[in-house]
C-alpha cells in the first residue's frame, strides 16, 4: 500500500525476457545503466544525435555511432555486430564472433 507522501520508484522500461534479450544481453544490461530505444545514446560520445547512425551491440545493447568507432564504419554491418567491450569480454561467445566462423 502506498502512502500519500510516498512516490513509487521508477520501474525499468521492460523486462529482458519481454524484450527478447539473449542470455549474453540479459547478463550485460545488469552491469551498466541500460537505456531504452527512445533514450539510447552513443556509449562513446554520449549524444543521441544522428540516431540513424547508431549501431546496437547484439550482446550488450549499448549504442555506438558508426562514425565514433575506431575505425569508423561507413555502412552498418550485415548480420550480428558486437562492440569492442563484448568482443574483449565474451571472446568466442560474442555474437559477431559466432557469425564470422
Amino acid at each position: 500500500m502506498m502512502t500519500p507522501n510516498r512516490i513509487p520508484a521508477p520501474r525499468p522500461p521492460g523486462h529482458p525476457s519481454c524484450l527478447q534479450f539473449t542470455v549474453n544481453m540479459t547478463a550485460a544490461v545488469r552491469t551498466y545503466r541500460w537505456q531504452c530505444i527512445e533514450c539510447k545514446s552513443c556509449s562513446l560520445c554520449g549524444t543521441s544525435e544522428n540516431d540513424d547512425q547508431l549501431l546496437f551491440c547484439d550482446d550488450c545493447d549499448r549504442g555506438y555511432h558508426m562514425y565514433c568507432l575506431s575505425p569508423p564504419m561507413a555502412e552498418p554491418p550485415e548480420g550480428s555486430w558486437s562492440c569492442h567491450l563484448c568482443l574483449r569480454h565474451l571472446k568466442e561467445k560474442a555474437s559477431a564472433y559466432i557469425t564470422l566462423t
